[in-house]
């Protein structure tokens, strides 16, 4: 089968890892593939050059990493089978903004969805869209930085704690419960808050009246090496909200020996396990996000647990597994 690969315009690396490593994996699985772009512009004016230029009519299947509709468009127009790789939830996008996705995303063959919570939220559409189970793979696990890790996690220091999220409203409730939070705490911490978005100035402003200067940091947008930086210095990453399709930052923070701190909600629990390689909170409560930060930052040994639990679970997020289901996948639709 020769499958066109449209890669993510966003990876966290500047190069898409999944179309690299699908690339690099295919033959194995008796494939061929080929690498393509999606112009910038309008989206009607990408969909015509995209249809000028022949898209998808000397390939089996198109597959798509990330939404892009024009992409998925001229793939129906070409009649070629079409896959997504979708990990956006959407759960931030308002719903008035959200009917021409689902259209859009209707028009694929098959999503490849990272997580159950992710299929059963696209099932939730009504829109008969089949979905393929496809694991998140990440393979930038810092092996050599977890001695320093633990070394770090062991000594008495502030209790960085950090988090990110969108920052649109659908995060608001989740980050006001974490200020909450944060204000039951009875031992010395700091919180560096990382990203943007519309609530911002309203959580800078509350950080403002309930906290002293500088114990609430709010660090704008970061490049993702730099996030990832922050997250070997903290000695916790809350999750806020659990609201994403797959808890990416989870991972990558599990991958850096960051310990994770997150919700039961959403794809969470797929990932991680209470105790284990995470400690979970219930969601909306913030005596019980309180308790579980109080719990790791008193427990000895548990930090050190949770690195070591963490940074098995991120080395268990294989590309060989996630090829392997993609393939699985390609190859039925196009039986």
């Amino acid at each position: 089968m020769k499958i066109l690969l449209l890669p993510e315009p966003a990876a966290p690396y500047g190069e898409d890892g999944f179309c690299r490593e699908f690339a690099s994996r295919a033959a194995a699985h008796g494939h061929q593939t080929l690498n393509g772009t999606v112009p910038t512009g309008a989206p009607e004016e990408v969909l015509s050059r995209l249809l000028a230029g022949g898209f998808g009519r000397d390939v089996d299947a198109v597959l798509i990493n990330g939404f892009q509709a024009p992409a998925i468009r001229a793939a129906r127009a070409a009649g070629t089978k079409c896959a997504v790789r979708l990990i956006e939830s959407f759960i931030h996008v308002p719903e008035s903004l959200m009917p021409p996705i689902r259209d859009s995303l209707r028009q694929a063959d098959r999503l490849l969805v990272p997580s159950q919570y992710l299929a059963r939220l696209i099932e939730s559409w009504n829109g008969g869209i089949r979905t393929s189970l496809v694991p998140y793979a990440y393979d930038q696990v810092r092996a050599h930085q977890i001695a320093l890790t633990t070394m770090r996690a062991s000594r008495p220091a502030d209790f960085q704690i950090a988090t990110t999220c969108k920052f649109t409203e659908a995060c608001r409730p989740g980050m006001e419960m974490l200020l909450a939070a944060a204000s039951r705490l009875r031992f010395a911490w700091h919180l560096i808050v990382i990203g943007d978005g519309p609530i911002l100035p309203a959580l800078r402003e509350r950080a403002r009246q309930f906290f002293p200067e500088h114990q609430v940091d709010f660090s704008g947008g970061l490049p993702h090496l730099k996030v990832m930086e922050i997250f070997r210095s903290a000695k916790a990453y809350v999750d806020p909200t659990g609201l994403e399709g797959f808890p990416a930052m989870a991972l990558y923070s599990l991958a850096e020996g960051c310990p994770v701190v997150a919700p039961r909600a959403g794809a969470v629990c797929e990932l991680l396990s209470d105790g284990k390689n995470a400690l979970l909170f219930e969601p909306g409560d913030p005596a019980s996000l309180a308790q579980a930060l109080v719990k790791l930052s008193s427990v000895k040994g548990l930090s050190l647990q949770l690195i070591s639990e963490g940074v098995a679970t991120a080395h268990g997020q294989t590309w060989d597994a996630t090829v392997r289901a993609a393939c699985s996948a390609l190859e039925e639709l196009t039986r």
